[in-house]
């Protein structure tokens, strides 16, 4: 990644990391957001470009030029990032350029709808410690007109306080362009982000594993749906998949800290998966990917019944030395379920 010399200048407080690939219709709005953000702190904004074959990075310099005290650029001089969707290896290496006491993530096809959503985010993590993130609703607009705009979370309810066991329960989520995140992981990002199965979940449960997050229920940030974007035309069943593929990895990145809950977690959506690719509510399986997900929820089924019953073999209690969790009700039987 070529990083030429940013001029002279204060560590910043926060640091936006926006990655753009063949933005050229988005770039301008999105680093607009964030330029038009109103604080008493000061922040970079560093622009990751993965070598873009339109005027992307023309864009970019522009705004460079305009603002040497706010930006900086970094080009791939080729590009790593849509060989295997999502970009992780570009989102990687970006990380390490962070080096504000807080950082957010923007990609450049989506844009921050309100000045003020970093001075209140910021305000909230400088007055409490014990939280490591805040987030906030997000409107979601479809470039192709046929579906309208709606908000990310349409459901009222939400609560205030997240934990990370939250995210693993795939009970929690927020759109990335909502989240501000302390920098307690130093730009020093986990291995596992390289990983083409990693992706803004496991970005967020490597965050709060260290603490809470804290939700507002206002629309600051669009995220935009287009032909363009990664996860855009992927049909529910890949999606699904992607997901629990993706988690199993979690796990195993964490070293296995909250194996009961990964467990219940992946247990939960296999079988789900199955379920409602059988009822026909989403694309059908493979025999091949019914046979792999039935023996995946057995496999995790297993672990979690085995965990609740004998809660002194979880990782968490006699490795990690934490209290043992309550017990909790029981799984749908297993053997039940593999007839």
């Amino acid at each position: 990644m070529n990083s030429p010399q940013p001029p002279a200048r204060s560590r910043p407080k926060a640091s936006i990391m926006v990655i753009t690939y063949n933005h050229e219709k988005y770039i301008s709005q999105a680093l607009e957001s964030v330029l038009m953000q109103q604080t008493d702190y000061n922040y970079e904004i560093n622009v990751i470009e993965d070598c873009s074959t339109d005027r992307t990075q023309e864009i970019i310099l522009r705004y460079k030029a305009k603002h040497p005290d706010k930006i900086n650029t970094y080009f791939n001089a080729k590009n790593v990032g849509t060989l295997s969707p999502p970009p992780q290896k570009v989102f990687y290496e970006g990380f390490k350029t962070l080096q504000g006491d807080y950082l957010a993530i923007l990609e450049g096809d989506d844009y921050w709808s309100s000045p003020h959503k970093l001075q209140k985010q910021m305000d909230f993590l400088e007055a409490n410690p014990d939280f490591v993130a805040c987030a906030h609703n997000t409107m979601k607009v479809y470039e192709d007109g046929r579906t309208p705009p709606h908000r990310f979370h349409y459901f009222d309810g939400i609560k205030d306080v997240h934990t990370v066991q939250d995210f693993i329960g795939m009970t929690s989520f927020f759109h990335t362009s909502s989240i501000l995140y302390r920098n307690v992981l130093k730009g020093i990002p986990p291995w596992g982000f390289r990983s083409k199965w990693s992706c803004d979940i496991f970005n967020t449960i490597a965050h709060v594993q260290h603490g809470k997050l804290r939700y507002f229920n206002e629309d600051m940030s669009v995220y935009r749906n287009h032909t363009g974007g990664n996860f855009s035309n992927m049909t529910e069943t890949r999606g699904r998949i992607f997901n629990i593929e993706g988690i199993r990895r979690y796990n195993r990145w964490l070293k296995c800290r909250y194996l009961k809950d990964f467990s219940f977690t992946l247990y939960r959506l296999c079988v789900s998966l199955i379920k409602d690719a059988d009822k026909g509510r989403i694309a059908p399986l493979t025999p091949l990917e019914r046979i792999r997900y039935r023996a995946v929820a057995a496999l995790y089924g297993g672990i979690y019944d085995t965990l609740d019953r004998f809660p002194q073999l979880d990782p968490a209690v006699f490795w990690y030395k934490e209290p043992a969790k309550d017990s909790n009700p029981r799984l749908e039987r297993v053997v039940p379920f593999l007839r």
